[in-house]
């Protein structure tokens, strides 16, 4: 496995110069988190749900620890580990100390079952795996047994508790030293997101584009040692792991971490801890702007609430500062991480309708059908930056699509006004964005076509008031068969297929609409659905953005 996963897209010219502009340099996060447990051990440094307060200090040898353990269970730098775990401080301290030993980390959500996690284990090769034993009424323990049966590679299979001296094999693993084997170039992360196509792409950052970004986002935000890090989005996804856990832990500052979503308790924890800092989809700020509204808690902390994923509303950003919480719009992909941000003293027109100006670093421009930079008209997103990512893992194809000289084409529709600020107004990948977590239609589609009562299926995605986006499946049956919303559902989990993808709506037609040539037209699906025909079948209601 070591040297497969490497840089395939940085030319040696833009290397040197992003060394020479200061955008890249050596500095590794577990080394960044040695330092901090040196000059301020007692610093807090991470709080979870489960009682759990650790400073600097602790977690710094709790990482070391974690380092040996992987170290003596043989794990070689560059091996690929992956961390299916929740937001608890065991899972932050297996974090820093897998990049201590040197392995590729993979974060991974607790809600992937059977059918992303045999596909992303095989892809990167895994030879670690942390997973929960049980974890809200899923068995992980037998899920992740089952794959290391059928996947050679997988050496080691690890159960973590909320209870980081409980981990296999800790109690006896020593200290060692704090300096990670590999360098900032490296391969760090790799990092599956949704695209247009059915199977997930495998994203690769290294330490040099991870941490490149997280100080520009400390310089756009005018942040300091002052703030602390809020984060109720899965550590699982790129957002929770690398704007949540890494930019914390990479400044020394203090990070709370929530497991389930509830907007009530999380207002309540924002006023009794009071954070200054997150960054949330939509669906979570307009959650916290009811709780807060309704006197579930003091939410006036929050003075960068960064929010982005999808289309944010502008009334939602009046919402959020009628309780108090100054929401910083942005844009951003797990390509390119954050592209461009809303700055604190940004003015009220701006902060309202844009996604902000570009970070240090970092150009944007949009273009139109004949690839020319337009300004005030609606075009394709491109980004340059030194935070792009590093290629697309064992996918020369999808890698010579996504970057193209330098640049990554985003898929994403928007325009640029005459003060660079960037405004998000669609998409041309087929992505579907529901509570901030990536949807892929095709792999939906190839899941529920095998069903015998399946003539013909589209997913799409429809607008929805609170997650932003909700799955529909239409479906032509075969003659003379029926299928029902609960079939449907039995279908998808005995598929092994994540809950959070599973359609909430399923709509019987006649036929699918089609242009001349055959292709299915899904806005006029879409607008049928609106209008609300007798055939419609929902699913029951979700209240947690992020697990279901």
């Amino acid at each position: 496995m070591t040297g497969e996963l490497r840089d395939v897209v940085t030319t040696a010219e833009r290397e040197l110069e992003y060394i020479a502009g200061g955008l890249w340099d050596d500095s590794l996060l577990a080394d960044r988190v040695a330092a901090h447990a040196a000059a301020t051990p007692n610093a807090p440094a991470v709080r979870d749900d489960y009682g759990v307060v650790a400073n600097y200090a602790q977690l710094d040898r709790d990482a070391s620890r974690v380092a040996t353990l992987l170290a003596e269970l043989g794990v070689r730098p560059g091996d690929v580990v992956a961390l299916q775990l929740p937001n608890w401080y065991a899972s932050a301290a297996i974090a820093v100390g897998a990049t201590r030993a040197g392995a590729v980390v993979n974060p991974m959500l607790p809600s992937y079952r059977e059918r992303e996690l045999r596909h992303m284990l095989r892809i990167a090769q895994t030879s670690v795996i942390f997973t929960p034993g049980r974890y809200r009424s899923f068995d992980n323990d037998r899920l992740a047994e089952s794959l290391r049966a059928e996947l050679p590679l997988l050496r080691h299979h690890l159960v973590v508790t909320p209870d980081l001296d409980a981990l296999p094999g800790l109690a006896d693993a020593r200290d060692r030293q704090a300096a990670s084997p590999r360098p900032a170039s490296a391969v760090a992360e790799l990092i599956f997101t949704s695209g247009t196509e059915a199977e997930p792409k495998a994203v690769m950052h290294t330490e040099r584009t991870l941490n490149c970004n997280l100080r520009a986002t400390w310089s756009a935000l005018g942040m300091t040692p002052a703030d602390s890090v809020w984060m109720p989005a899965p550590i699982g996804h790129s957002t929770g792991f690398n704007h949540g856990l890494r930019l914390a832990l990479y400044f020394g500052l203090p990070l709370l971490l929530q497991d389930v979503w509830d907007a009530g308790r999380a207002a309540a924890l924002v006023e009794r801890h009071r954070p200054t800092h997150t960054l949330l989809s939509s669906t979570f700020l307009r959650d916290l702007v009811a709780a807060a509204g309704n006197g579930a808690g003091d939410v006036t902390s929050l003075r960068l609430f960064g929010c982005g994923g999808a289309i944010v509303p502008p009334e939602l950003v009046d919402a959020a500062a009628g309780v108090g919480i100054q929401c910083l719009r942005l844009y951003g992909a797990t390509e390119f991480l954050v592209a461009t941000w809303v700055r604190p003293g940004s003015s009220d027109a701006h902060r309202t309708f844009t996604d902000g100006l570009p970070l240090p670093g970092v150009d944007v421009e949009v273009r139109d059908a004949a690839g020319r930079a337009v300004v005030g008209e609606t075009g394709d997103i491109y980004v340059r930056s030194a935070s792009n990512a590093v290629g697309l893992f064992r996918d020369p194809e999808r890698t010579g699509a996504t970057f193209v000289d330098g640049w990554i084409r985003s898929g994403d529709l928007g325009v640029l006004d005459t003060d660079g600020g960037l405004s998000l107004t669609g998409r041309r990948k087929e992505i579907i964005i529901r509570g901030g977590l990536n949807i892929t239609p095709r792999e939906i589609e190839e899941v529920v076509q095998v069903l015998p009562a399946v003539r013909t299926v589209v997913v799409a995605g429809v607008t929805d008031e609170r997650l932003g986006e909700i799955t529909c499946a239409f479906v032509v049956l075969e003659p003379g068969s029926s299928l029902a919303f609960d079939e449907l559902a039995e279908h998808l989990q005995s598929q092994g297929l994540a809950r959070f993808k599973w359609p909430q709506r399923l709509e019987i037609v006649a036929e699918m609409p089609t242009t001349a040539t055959g292709k299915i037209r899904k806005h006029v699906l879409i607008e049928q659905l609106r209008t609300g025909t007798p055939s419609t079948q929902a699913a029951p209601a979700s209240t947690n953005p992020s697990s279901v």
